[in-house]
């Protein structure tokens, strides 16, 4: 299970990291040319999610990765072991 939430957790945080850093590119763009802020935001925003999606990706697969190994993120929380603690609270 923890690696199906570890996939998911990529992906999430990749579409996050890329619609922020075009969306970041998009404005400065837009704002730099308020005649095509529309053409000129996605034009930009485009061009720097192409160049910088290699280490998006290596990003993303580095936190969903070591936050899923170490249970930090939800849903990978390792739970301890349900027949364990029974037998200590019974023992």
């Amino acid at each position: 299970m923890k690696i199906v939430m570890g996939l998911v957790w990529f992906a999430v945080i990749y579409f996050f990291a890329c619609v922020i850093l075009g969306g970041i590119a998009g404005g400065i763009a837009g704002a730099n040319n308020p005649q095509n802020a529309a053409a000129a935001g996605a034009e930009a925003g485009a061009r720097i999610v192409g160049t910088y999606r290699p280490l998006i990706a290596l990003g993303a697969a580095v936190i969903a990765g070591a936050g899923s190994m170490f249970g930090i993120l939800p849903g990978t929380a390792t739970k301890p072991d349900a027949s364990n603690s029974d037998n200590e609270s019974n023992g």
